[in-house]
């Protein structure tokens, strides 16, 4: 899952000016409890005694809410808040072979390779030769040499679309079959028939003209030997 952080926001606060108030503040409440504590046990009128009670009540009362506070800011000193804001990443898709140059009948493996979206994905290949492929991960060998143009289009889970295309990515040439060594080698017998025809073809024309010319130089050297 990608997605691009378009909005970031920290805020932190500093307690530690107000922890320290209320430290103090605990130290003097709990020294007035103790004044409050001393003077109860002093007392002997009954007004005495429940006017000391009342005021000994209410600063227990500021010492529990005092120490709350400070546990609170306790708990929370250490944190900052952070607000991040995420949108997904806009679907793009990528294909890739093992290999781009192969012969006639070699597999080829092919990856797409998704960046955004939403998971999952489905897969639509054209591999250029008429056939396609909804793998992932498809394997695939062409049949004829040329030159071949791949596409991949990619849909994510809500229906988002990305293709991508490879203009004469995979070249195929001829492939060593039993079937293309045979074929050569007839192909080369003929065109070496063709030659010697024409050898012979030429010999033939010309041999009356080498009889004649042989004929005419024999009679000049005996002619010449009689002289």
């Amino acid at each position: 899952l990608a997605a691009d952080v378009t909005h970031e926001e920290t805020s932190a606060k500093d307690v530690t000016e107000e922890y320290v108030d209320l430290s103090a503040k605990l130290k003097n409440l709990e020294a007035t409890e103790e004044q409050y504590l001393r003077l109860m046990e002093k007392a002997e009128k009954v007004e005495d005694i429940l006017a000391i009670q009342k005021e000994l009540s209410k600063t227990r009362g500021e010492i529990e809410q005092t120490k709350g506070r400070m546990q609170y800011l306790e708990r929370t000193s250490a944190t900052s808040l952070i607000r991040v804001q995420l949108n997904q990443a806009e679907l793009d898709a990528r294909l890739t072979a093992s290999k781009i140059r192969v012969k006639e009948g070699e597999k080829v493996e092919f990856e797409g390779r998704i960046y955004g979206g939403f998971p999952p994905y489905s897969y639509e290949w054209d591999f250029g030769d008429g056939e396609t492929s909804t793998s992932a991960y498809p394997v695939h060998a062409y049949k004829s040499t040329g030159e071949y143009t791949v596409s991949l289009k990619v849909t994510d889970d809500r229906g988002n679309t990305n293709t991508w295309t490879r203009d004469g990515y995979i070249v195929v040439r001829p492939g060593w079959s039993a079937g293309n060594i045979t074929s050569t080698a007839w192909n080369g017998l003929v065109t070496f028939g063709h030659v010697l025809a024409n050898i012979f073809i030429w010999l033939g024309i010309f041999s009356p003209v080498w009889i004649i010319g042989g004929g005419v130089f024999y009679w000049w050297r005996r002619r010449k030997k009689r002289a």
